[in-house]
Parts: C-alpha cells; sequence; structure tokens
C-alpha cells in the first residue's frame, strides 16, 4: 500500500491492518505521530520516509540568498497547520540566524478552497508591508489557481519568496525553492525500498533517513522583477533553472 502525504499516512500507520505500508510525501511523519521515531516507525509493516532538517536547510539557504531580517510565514494556527508548515524548524533556525518571523494565520483545513486560497491572498497582501521575504508553506489555499496572484502581490512589492513545497512553485512564479529535479532523487529512494518489500524485507527494518541532494531551484524571471541578483554560487547550485514564469495548468 502507498499511503500519499500526512493524512493517509497518520490513517494507515497502525495496527487494524497487516499490509506493508510505504508512506510518501509526508510534511513531517515524526511531528505528525506516523512513526515512532527516526530510526524506528513502530509497527512492523509501516515504512516512511524522514528528512528531520529538510525544512531548516530550506531557511537557511533562503537566508543565506536574501539576508532577511524579517520573514513572513502564513499558515492554519491549529496543529497541523503548525505541522505542515514546520513552525518549530522555522523558530529554531530564526533563533540561530537572528531574523524576525512575521506571522499571518491562514484557513486550510476547509471544505471551501476557495475561502482557503483568499485567507492566503489576505495573508500576503498583509506581509507585504511587514516583512522583506516569504516563506510559503504548504497549505489548502497555496495551489494552481492561487500561485499566480500569490506571487504577483509578492512580486510587486519586490519582496522575495521560497516554496516549501518545491520547484513546481517556483516554475510558476516564486523566486526559489529546492530543486526536485523531477522527483528524481526521492523517487530512485522510494522504488528501491518498494522492491526490498517486494522481496521479502519488512518494512520497519528499512532505513528511513533520506536527504535530498541540495539543489537549488530558480525563477530568473521572478529574480528579474523583484530586483534580486542571485549570487553565482546560488546559480551554480541550481539544478533548475526557469526563464520565464509559466501558467500554471487548469484545475
Amino acid at each position: 500500500m502507498i499511503a500519499m502525504g500526512t493524512w493517509a499516512g497518520q490513517d494507515l500507520a497502525n495496527n487494524d491492518h497487516s499490509t506493508p505500508t510505504e508512506v510518501m510525501s509526508a510534511s513531517d511523519p515524526l511531528a505528525a505521530g506516523i512513526i515512532k521515531s527516526i530510526e524506528d516507525s513502530g509497527y512492523d509493516h509501516v515504512h516512511a520516509q524522514i528528512d528531520p532538517y529538510r525544512y531548516e536547510r530550506q531557511v537557511r539557504i533562503f537566508h543565506d540568498m536574501v539576508g532577511f531580517k524579517k520573514m513572513g510565514i502564513c499558515y492554519e494556527d491549529t496543529e497541523a497547520g503548525r505541522s505542515y508548515a514546520a513552525i518549530d524548524k522555522v523558530e529554531k533556525v530564526a533563533k540561530e540566524r537572528g531574523f524576525q518571523i512575521v506571522r499571518s494565520f491562514t484557513k486550510s483545513d476547509v471544505a471551501d478552497t476557495k475561502l482557503a486560497e483568499e485567507s492566503v491572498k489576505k495573508a500576503f497582501r498583509d506581509l507585504v508591508k511587514q516583512c522583506d521575504a516569504i516563506y510559503v508553506t504548504v497549505q489548502g489555499g497555496v495551489n494552481y489557481r492561487s500561485i499566480p496572484e500569490l506571487a504577483n502581490i509578492a512580486n510587486s512589492y519586490q519582496i522575495p519568496t521560497f516554496s516549501q513545497s518545491g520547484s513546481e512553485e517556483v516554475k510558476y512564479g516564486f523566486l526559489a525553492s529546492i530543486s526536485q529535479a523531477g522527483f528524481k532523487y526521492i523517487g530512485e529512494y522510494h522504488a528501491l525500498i518498494i522492491a526490498k518489500i517486494f522481496n521479502g524485507a519488512k518494512p520497519r527494518e528499512l532505513p528511513q533517513l533520506f536527504e535530498e541532494p541540495p539543489k537549488i531551484a530558480i525563477n530568473l524571471k521572478t529574480a528579474e522583477d523583484i530586483g534580486f541578483d542571485p549570487p553565482v554560487d546560488i546559480l551554480l547550485a541550481a539544478d533548475e533553472i526557469f526563464q520565464e514564469i509559466g501558467t500554471p495548468p487548469a484545475e
């Protein structure tokens, strides 16, 4: 069984079944209670990839790129919302680097997607007046329909943005993220884990720690629009470079 995302992982990380389960794309399976520790899922039939320092690396890279003093972040102020936004990791890096976090709360876990989208747009309009960078977290209101307007709000105020989700959002207007290279690295990892399970390995016995290579995705059109001149070392570390701001597919 493949469990895609945090909710699916939470639903299947239990002893109500014994089907080998591979949890993919969970923001933080440890914080979400899907696994018991980095080394142990807690269930013989469950395995979940974890990169406990992923979001810390993202914020550090963003700070290295831009050198902001006030970083905006919006998220739903619930246990799940804080987990998705990796607030504890953001706060750790803020303390370490000495920058201020500017928060704005949104709606995410709601049936009305339009309401979630509008809440994020409002949050962006508030944040661009108070901060000098925005860390764009994973939530219901950040999607193909809303990203063009969100990027436009930030770019019109010349505010650099960093997508927590990945390079797909950079393609459509946010400044930067960690490159996923078409999910090549993480895809190979999961394929190897699944192959081992098919060949008799217990999911619980397989290593869960996997850190993706620190490659950058950057949108040079966005950089031009906000007056940001990417340092040479950033361009050298870029695995994905977008020359234009694309149009997301219709949802």
